[in-house]
């Protein structure tokens, strides 16, 4: 691909890449923070919902409280309270309860009560008897036992023992809350009520670890509390009955209602106690106790019918609540428990006493709508509650439907997370106290579709300015690649060998610099060629040089090897065999030719002559010196003492003019048990006296042959059956390990030593080569090493 197609497409690429990037990261980060907005909306929303039912709760709890400080009934006969101070006391909070239940304690001779306030239940007035329109006469309470049953109570004595039970509880309904002013408390009579609740639930709590001191003071203070709570509310009351004076002329009705209610409930209580009455008569008449169940006094149900607008209202009494019925109100306990995560009930207190409680049955429908809130036109959330039972709550069933379409009801049953729905928003939060979660759902599917299509118009647009600006790089492109092709051509001329080509510099840029740097190239190439043909010309003469070098070193090498192996032919083939002395010897000789000698003269009458020498350097002038000194030892004879033949040798080596080529010799002679030693420059014998271990030395130091000196001296020694004679050259003491570092004299003497031991005189000379070797490895040694030795045999 040619550069300006490269240049095209990487400018196409270029602008693609960071436009795709910029549009990807500018949605994800657009519906990230739109999606962040959205959640803490619903956040917001949720946390509203938590403070409405913590409001709603708190409210609720506040006017029980108040409702329980309210002065309750003072006589057996009359345990209505004052419906109008309880609907004044519950405000708003009337419109959350369904019914108040105010329930006595059951304790001997305490009278007991139960209240419910209902708003709206209406009873139909029962024919049979004359009582004001709207009230129904409540039925008998008791059945009368029958004839045969009466003989049997008389064996029960213990029947009259029964202690008198407590009266039972009256269910009172009400009318709706009347259209009054608001009755609102002060400051401080909520602060004495708020005083009288916690003292009270500090006294039932800790009833039972208070001491009866403790217990009687904290009465006497709730008594107190209850009475300026008692003052205060009448002077509150009287000052609001002015504001209600004119609502009450148009209720006079409703008080007259109650008063014949009243009346009703007087007959009602008298038939409950005439009824009990015949029931012990009936057993103190022997009647059987399991004959009649032992039927408690039917309770009553004071209910207040509904009453037209500007009508007189009017209370009515009805009985308790059936069996069939309380389930249902145990439904509802539990429903008010899962909303809440309490039960609102609090103690009722009549001069100070605990004598009850009071409990309220909440309205659940109208606590949910309250806690959700109202739907708005404008608005798509769906706001939705679900409870520690799983029970899903919503403002109305096609909010309901919508949630079960999109799983969200699914995954509360389940217990599975619900912020991950697709194209929803799903916020929930819990309360902490009841556990009740109430969440937010809003859908957000159209907004991030909208976003999507944003993005692609975005990116359609972008890529439309990108091939217009492609327009533009063409011709650009055709104008920089111009003084590349011109590059390109004179590259492929120098390439073909064209040294002497030059490029066209026809600008400063880029472009320039290489054909500049093209033609810096094409001119070192030109010298460096001409730099390679010297060279290769030197290259070869060397070769030709180190070719007849090589050949002359080959030369070289033959002439020496030759004059080592002349040397070595110098040298005894074999070591003389005698009857007195047992004798062998030993060589190592360097890489070059070497100037260790030894030789071996054994006379008719059985004298020994032996001569071992070392001539000064390597090489063929050693060689030379061997060569003399074996001439000269070849006309010797035994009867010529050592010294005189070093001396004649000294002369005639002097007369041959060597120069500076000189010979270290020593000669011994071999005489019977007589050993005669005269030594040149040599180093002494040392003679291993086998009887006593030790080592002598035989010799006396003079100068080589061929020096200045010629003062040579006889030494005689007597030798004894087992004796062991060495002479060696310097070769051993000095051979160098591969530390570079030097056996010494005293090592050399050490390992002769040891090696005196050996059975034979080879023996001697294994041991002394075993000890050149360990000391000098495998490498050739520096310098020639000759060991000769002779041992005496016995006579």
């Amino acid at each position: 691909m040619k550069i300006r197609a490269q240049l095209v497409l990487a400018c196409f690429i270029l602008s693609v890449l960071p436009l795709s990037v910029i549009v990807v990261y500018s949605y994800q980060s657009s519906r990230t923070a739109l999606e962040s907005a959205y959640r803490r909306e619903e956040d917001a929303r949720t946390k509203q919902m938590d403070r409405r039912l913590a409001a709603i709760r708190g409210d609720l709890q506040q006017r029980l409280a108040e409702v329980s400080a309210l002065t309750m009934p003072g006589s057996a006969t009359d345990r209505t309270p004052d419906v109008g101070n309880i609907l004044m006391t519950m405000g708003d909070a009337a419109s959350l309860v369904d019914s108040l239940e105010i329930h006595p304690m059951r304790v001997a001779m305490l009278p007991a009560v139960r209240a419910i306030v209902h708003p709206d239940t209406s009873l139909a007035p029962h024919p049979s008897r004359n009582v004001p329109p709207g009230v129904e006469e409540p039925p008998s309470p008791v059945t009368p036992p029958a004839a045969d049953e009466s003989d049997e109570s008389e064996t029960n004595p213990a029947v009259d023992m029964e202690p008198p039970s407590a009266p039972d509880p009256a269910v009172i309904k009400l009318p709706p809350p009347p259209s009054l002013p608001k009755f609102t408390m002060t400051p401080e009579q909520r602060a004495i009520i708020n005083q009288i609740a916690v003292l009270g639930s500090s006294l039932g709590e800790h009833w039972s670890s208070m001491s009866p001191e403790e217990r009687a003071a904290t009465d006497k203070k709730i008594q107190q509390l209850q009475k300026d709570l008692n003052t205060s509310l009448k002077a509150a009351q009287s000052q609001w009955t002015g504001q209600f004076e004119a609502a009450q002329k148009q209720r006079e009705e409703y008080f007259h209602s109650r008063r014949q209610l009243r009346e009703v409930v007087f007959a009602t209580r008298q038939q409950a106690r005439d009824a009990e009455k015949a029931m012990k008569d009936a057993r103190r008449s022997n009647i059987p106790p399991n004959a009649a169940p032992h039927a408690a006094p039917a309770p009553a149900v004071v209910a207040a019918a509904p009453a037209p607008a500007k009508a007189e209202e009017v209370v009515t009494i009805k009985p308790e609540l059936p069996e069939a019925g309380k389930p249902e109100q145990r439904v509802r306990d539990t429903q008010t428990s899962l909303l809440f995560g309490q039960k609102f009930n609090v103690p009722l207190r009549k001069e100070g006493a605990i004598v009850g409680h009071i409990s309220a049955q909440v309205s659940t429908q109208e606590v949910v709508r309250r806690v959700l809130g109202v739907r708005n036109d404008d608005s798509d959330e769906i706001t939705f509650a679900a409870d520690r039972d799983n029970n899903i709550y919503t403002r109305n069933p096609d909010e309901r439907k919508t949630l079960d379409g999109l799983g969200i009801t699914g995954r509360i049953l389940e217990n599975r997370p619900v912020n991950d729905v697709k194209d929803w928003i799903t916020v929930m939060s819990r309360d902490p106290q009841s556990g009740l979660r109430v969440g937010v759902a809003r859908p957000v599917g159209n907004n991030f579709e909208e976003l999507r299509k944003t993005a692609a118009r975005n990116f359609g647009y972008g890529i439309a300015l990108i091939f217009v600006a492609l327009i533009g790089i063409v011709p650009i492109a055709n104008h920089m690649t111009r003084d590349v092709n011109l590059v390109t051509r004179g590259a492929e001329r120098i390439a073909q060998g064209d040294l002497m080509t030059r490029l066209p510099v026809k600008s400063n840029n880029e472009v320039g610099q290489l054909a500049a740097a093209f033609n810096r190239m094409a001119q070192d190439l030109s010298l460096q060629q001409q730099t390679i043909v010297a060279q290769e010309r030197t290259r070869k003469e060397q070769e030709i040089q180190q070719r007849i070098l090589a050949l002359e070193y080959e030369r070289k090498s033959a002439d020496l090897e030759e004059a080592r192996r002349f040397q070595l032919s110098m040298l005894p083939k074999s070591v003389p065999l005698h009857d007195r002395y047992d004798v062998s010897v030993f060589t190592l000789t360097a890489a070059e030719v070497g100037g260790d000698y030894y030789d071996f003269h054994v006379a008719p009458n059985g004298v020994l002559s032996v001569t071992i020498g070392d001539a000064t350097g390597h090489g063929a002038k050693a060689g030379t010196m061997v060569t003399v000194i074996k001439a000269l030892f070849a006309g010797y004879t035994p009867e010529v003492m050592p010294a005189q033949f070093l001396r004649d040798a000294a002369e005639k080596v002097k007369r041959m003019d060597l120069g500076r080529m000189a010979m270290a010799l020593l000669l011994a002679r071999f005489d019977r048990d007589r050993l005669t030693v005269a030594s040149a420059g040599m180093l002494p014998g040392y003679v291993h006296r086998r009887g006593s271990g030790r080592i002598e030395e035989v010799a006396r130091g003079a100068t080589p042959l061929g020096t200045l000196g010629a003062d040579y001296h006889d030494v005689d020694i007597d030798l004894a059956a087992g004796d062991t004679v060495l002479f060696m050259t310097d070769g051993f003491p000095e051979l160098e390990n591969e530390s570079g570092q030097q056996l010494g004299y005293t090592s050399a003497v050490s390992e002769f030593v040891a090696a005196a031991n050996g059975a034979t005189a080879d023996d001697v000379i294994a041991s002394l080569a075993a000890a050149a070797k360990r000391w000098n490895g495998e490498r050739p040694p520096n310098d020639d090493v000759t060991f000769v030795v002779v041992r005496a045999k016995s006579a």
